[in-house]
């Protein structure tokens, strides 16, 4: 018998050994400390013990629950080939009308077409002739770009690092993100909204910068209206080091920008009749400046029809850096950079075949300093090339989601498609936007409708009391069978741990999340385990009692309960199947627990247990079993 059962216990025995292992990571980064781990982290280690640890999701670990919609009107303004106020004025009131929850945007739109009677063929004639016609492709445009947005947040967050993030649709154009111990919510802001927009525009020069400044003023001068925003107090321009363009080995110095139309000694209110648009620069080093508080003044006067005109009759358009930064080292005041830039971009993101994100090399001008190396496809290495080589010492502003990232000049031709970019404050920034660049830019802007964080305390607090519960349904359990099974409750006992021990190391083998659904799941399999012992011991008995003796009741007992054990269990794991194959986040949690769960149920209550009753009556002349 022994014999027999020798390739049971090697069995079992490498199971144990395998579930030991795999929770040992779990275990020691449990008992580490926050400073433990900011060594680890800081060595690279902990990375490494992250993978191999059992997840927990956003309700155990705490993080960041957000709710993103998809900017549907913006998206058909971008595909629309014609620029064209009439639209404009049509799509966003479509939108006003659709902020009702009964009104869908798209039956707007149609109705405020046919009211107009602007013919949507003039814009979309790509996509068919017929009002319908175009509609309905518009519509699948839409659900395209939503599609695609989903697969691209998907693939931004998993570049990321954040174990089993949830992401899912929620109706026709909402986005639902759960970020499991994410704390940092500007940072994830940035990753999930970004539209990862990039664009390579060729900076105007300095006359054509000053005459633009010039015309501007001389449009809006005299228009008291433009005096009533309080006008920022001009600092004394201050010189330093620190504050030129930072450029990398591709690039030279940029040349000064005389902003002397900014800096006049005028009282101001005066200089905002006469100057309202310079008034509102400041000069800086080889750039211009615009304060911080004088931002929204200053996007006021854009977005006045003349001024929108002007640039658009000039081909031309301001853009901001994308950070602001200290006029002085003892300055309070923060300050952007100004580029005035062509209308229509070099070149766009779609060229970038890969982003990386590294420390500028020694000897470089970004020594030691974060930067971004990109590498072009062939379209866009040819079309570097000939940007680059046909500009020598001009400017080209790299711009991201219509932020200047920075602006330096052309030193000679490039012709492999390569560059940097550089300026960030640290190794994340870049880290994040390599990841950004690399997973692709939304076909849609997204915008934040719902936030909310999750603290970690509230999940430490989820955690215990899901311990608790476990914990105490598994001692009820085990006190029960205990009572009722005598002996052979003792052996359930055993096999019940053993199953709760080898399903989470399933989980942590599978870099599953555990969520406060996923611990009701192992609370079921705990009772599921015990429902097919119960099922094994009433059989043996029911042997027993027609005079059979131990062993051959063991035998009978096994024999006739594993069908029922089987047929009881399928349809539950056919029941977890569906969760896991139409679920999301939390029921797909709770679904993968549960399959693992009745699997090793299954395992432990006819294998482990017959394997341990087998060892007690052949090593014994036993005549009567405590069951």
């Amino acid at each position: 018998m022994e014999k027999n059962l020798t390739p049971r216990y090697l069995v079992i025995g490498l199971i144990l050994t395998w579930a030991v292992y795999t929770l040992l990571p779990t275990w020691q980064y449990q008992k580490m400390t926050e400073n433990q781990k900011e060594d680890l982290r800081a060595s690279g280690k902990l990375e490494r013990i992250e993978t191999k640890i059992i997840k927990q999701g956003l309700d155990l670990k705490g993080g960041m629950y957000i709710v993103l919609e998809a900017d549907i009107p913006t998206l058909l303004t971008n595909l629309a080939t014609l620029d064209d106020e009439r639209l404009k004025v049509i799509i966003n009131k479509a939108e006003e009308e659709s902020k009702n929850p009964d009104v869908d945007f798209f039956v707007a739109l149609e109705n405020n077409v046919k009211s107009d009677g602007i013919k949507l063929s003039r814009y979309y004639h790509e996509y068919g002739s017929s009002l319908d016609e175009i509609l309905l492709s518009l519509k699948d445009e839409a659900d395209d770009a939503i599609n695609r947005v989903l697969e691209i947040l998907q693939n931004r967050v998993d570049q990321f690092g954040v174990s089993e993030p949830t992401i899912q649709k929620q109706g026709k154009h909402r986005i639902v993100v759960e970020l499991a111990g994410i704390q940092d919510s500007d940072r994830a802001r940035s990753l999930l909204q970004s539209t990862a927009l990039l664009e390579f525009y060729l900076v105007k020069n300095i006359s054509v910068t000053n005459e633009m400044i010039a015309q501007l003023d001389n449009l809006l001068k005299g228009d008291k209206d433009l005096t009533k925003v309080e006008l920022p107090n001009k600092p004394e321009e201050k010189k330093s080091d620190d504050e030129a363009t930072s450029v990398s080995e591709l690039f030279g110095e940029s040349e000064p920008i005389n902003t002397s139309t900014a800096d006049n000694n005028e009282d101001d209110s005066q200089l905002s009749l006469n100057a309202p648009f310079s008034s509102l620069l400041t000069a800086l080093p080889g750039d211009i400046g615009l304060e911080d508080k004088n931002l929204y003044r200053f996007k006021k006067l854009l977005s006045l029809p003349e001024v929108a005109t002007r640039l658009k009759n000039s081909n031309g358009q301001f853009l901001l850096s994308q950070n602001n930064q200290e006029m002085t080292d003892n300055s309070i005041e923060k300050i952007y950079k100004l580029y005035y830039v062509e209308d229509k971009p070099e070149l766009t993101g779609g060229i970038v075949d890969e982003a990386r994100a590294d420390l500028g090399s020694l000897g470089s001008g970004s020594a030691g300093q974060a930067v971004v190396s990109l590498s072009m496809n062939s379209d866009g290495s040819r079309t570097w090339s000939r940007v680059t080589g046909a500009n020598i010492g001009e400017r080209i502003a790299i711009v991201l989601d219509k932020k200047v990232h920075m602006a330096p000049s052309i030193r000679e031709k490039i012709p492999s498609g390569r560059t940097q970019i550089e300026g960030f404050a640290n190794i994340s920034e870049a880290k994040d936007l390599a990841i950004i660049l690399r997973a692709g830019a939304l076909p849609a802007p997204v915008n934040i409708i719902e936030e909310r964080i999750v603290g970690p305390s509230l999940g430490a607090d989820s955690i215990k009391q899901g311990t608790q519960a476990v914990t105490l349904g598994l001692i009820l359990v085990l006190i029960f069978i205990l009572i009722y099974y005598k002996f052979s409750g003792l052996i359930a006992s055993f096999a019940l741990i053993w199953n709760i021990l080898i399903v989470l190391a399933v989980l942590a083998s599978l870099q599953a999340t555990l969520t406060l659904p996923g611990i009701a799941g192992l609370i079921l399999t705990v009772g599921m385990s015990i429902d097919a012992n119960v099922i094994i011991f009433e059989r043996i008995r029911e042997e027993l009692r027609r005079g059979k003796t131990p062993k051959t009741a063991i035998d009978s007992g096994y024999s006739r309960a594993i069908t029922t054990i089987v047929d009881a269990n399928v349809t539950t794991l056919i029941a977890s199947l569906v969760l896991y194959q139409f679920g999301t986040g939390p029921i797909k949690g709770f679904a993968t627990v549960l399959f693992w769960g009745i699997l090793i149920s299954m395992f432990t209550a006819v294998f482990i247990t017959r394997t341990i009753f087998n060892t007690y009556v052949s090593r014994k002349s036993i005549t009567s079993l405590s069951i």
